[in-house]
């Protein structure tokens, strides 16, 4: 079997587009439907059902498909195996994570670790879309995913801290001592998801769960946060996006002594038999700064 073929397949089978494979390959469209055709012929099985609109794999192409996945998985191990032989820390790493939680680690993580590695290539994809991790696109995801992809590896970080804060002048006038004040409360509430705004506060043992209320609602927590520096209301917010802020009393940590329980966070990678050591590093040396205090995971 010719693994070209075998490789245009898996990424027509992956973006269920030829074009869009050709486009992904850097080669024609031609080409890319000639190397299904060619490895169609060698199967003499039919492998996608093709229509006006869309592409689907047949029952053969399904079957195809899982198998070459493992192939593809062996030849990534193997080159894996060849590089790490010399024991070295290098080659590309990919990482994928949201913003906020991407920023942190530019300011506490990245800048000793490429000082540490400096032959590793660090390739970031910081934002809200969740990349493919199984398929190789990206070597390690920090995500909150309800259900996880197949053929991936999740090592629990814990849940994400946040805390609440408002703007110094906000604070002046909108007094908060009290868990039973927060009913009185006027919060930035988060539009993405409706259960967000209902907060489970942590206090050692004692948790506390709380529907917040408001007159304004955001879907990023970047624009949240810029409401909450306006003086727009109280806001739930990761402890690792506002430090810098509360230190610098921009803005005000309301309740200090609560922490606001939220998404369980999770280090994802590829299941491999072979774990490349840049991969492993990369991982402990982020484990090693969440574990180091007890500030942005609870």
């Amino acid at each position: 079997m010719n693994l070209t073929y075998l490789q245009t397949f898996l990424v027509v089978a992956d973006e269920h587009s030829f074009t869009r494979a050709a486009e992904i390959l850097d080669v024609s469209k031609g080409l890319v439907s000639r190397h299904v055709q060619k490895l169609e012929e060698s199967l003499n099985a039919k492998l996608f059902l093709r229509s006006t609109r869309s592409i689907s794999l047949t029952e053969v192409g399904e079957e195809l498909y899982t198998k070459a996945k493992q192939i593809q998985l062996l030849a990534t191990e193997a080159e894996v195996r060849v590089r790490d032989i010399t024991q070295e820390v290098s080659g590309d790493l990919k990482v994928t994570a949201p913003i906020e939680f991407g920023r942190a680690l530019c300011r506490h993580v990245i800048p000793t670790f490429q000082r540490a590695y400096p032959k590793v290539n660090l390739v970031f994809d910081f934002g809200p879309v969740k990349k493919k991790i199984e398929s190789g696109d990206f070597d390690v995801a920090f995500r909150a995913y309800d259900e996880l992809p197949n053929d991936v590896v999740a090592r629990d970080l814990g849940y994400i801290r946040n805390v609440l804060v408002c703007s110094p002048e906000f604070s002046a006038s909108n007094t908060l001592t009290t868990l039973e004040e927060i009913h009185q409360s006027n919060f930035i509430l988060n539009s993405q998801n409706e259960r967000w705004n209902r907060l489970e506060l942590v206090c050692g043992e004692q948790n506390f769960d709380i529907e917040v209320t408001g007159t304004i609602r955001s879907n990023t927590y970047n624009s949240i946060l810029e409401l909450a520096l306006q003086g727009m209301g109280i806001a739930s917010l990761p402890y690792y996006q506002v430090e810098g802020l509360i230190e610098s009393g921009k803005l005000v940590h309301v309740l200090s002594e609560w922490s606001v329980k939220t998404h369980k966070l999770s280090l994802i990678y590829a299941q491999r038999r072979v774990t490349p050591q840049k991969l492993s590093t990369f991982n402990l040396a982020v484990k090693q700064w969440l574990e180091s205090g007890s500030l942005y995971m609870l």
